[in-house]
């Protein structure tokens, strides 16, 4: 079932606010700039069910394949959220993967990642992606191109069944909401 929300005004406002944490010209961000203010603002609306990932001292933050960031996403690392400090880490594959909190799967991994979704070291994490159609298909949550504007989508169900759940407010700002 899929949810068309139309935001109001107070979603727009915080959605703004989401994707200008540093400030500056939205016109003078690059797409993955403001993926990665996104990817960072994401854990501080996401909690974990799940004890070992919830009694973990740190928030491991994974890049799995081609890193579209690059150097971008390099500032969240040591930041703290939760009273938690992130660790950044940036792998090409999955054997080679630590315990992930939240994952991003590059769009390398187009053709493998319902595989990797299944991968037993991802049961608990946020995964994060901008393939296309990946919130759709069984991610969590999917970056989208709505226009110039870089939206995201959440498939709740996914959540649900590894034990993360999504802040209402997340909920409200996604373009679409599949349960």
């Amino acid at each position: 079932m899929i949810f068309r929300k139309r935001p109001s005004w107070i979603t727009t406002i915080v959605l703004i606010l989401m994707l200008f944490i540093s400030g500056g010209n939205a016109y003078a961000r690059s797409e993955y700039e403001i993926k990665a203010a996104y990817l960072y603002n994401f854990i501080k609306f996401v909690s974990w069910k799940n004890e070992s990932v919830e009694g973990a001292g740190e928030i491991n933050v994974c890049i799995l394949g081609k890193d579209p960031f690059q150097e971008l996403i390099d500032p969240i690392n040591g930041k703290t959220i939760q009273g938690k400090p992130i660790k950044l880490f940036k792998f090409d594959s999955m054997t080679v993967a630590p315990v992930c909190t939240v994952i991003f799967i590059s769009d390398s991994e187009r053709k493998e990642f319902e595989n990797i979704l299944t991968t037993p070291a991802l049961e608990h994490a946020l995964t994060v992606s901008d393939i296309e159609d990946f919130a759709k298909n069984g991610g969590m949550i999917g970056f989208v191109q709505v226009g110039n504007v870089i939206r995201f989508e959440i498939n709740l169900l996914s959540a649900r069944k590894s034990g993360v759940a999504i802040s209402s407010k997340l909920l409200e700002l996604a373009q679409e909401v599949y349960q």
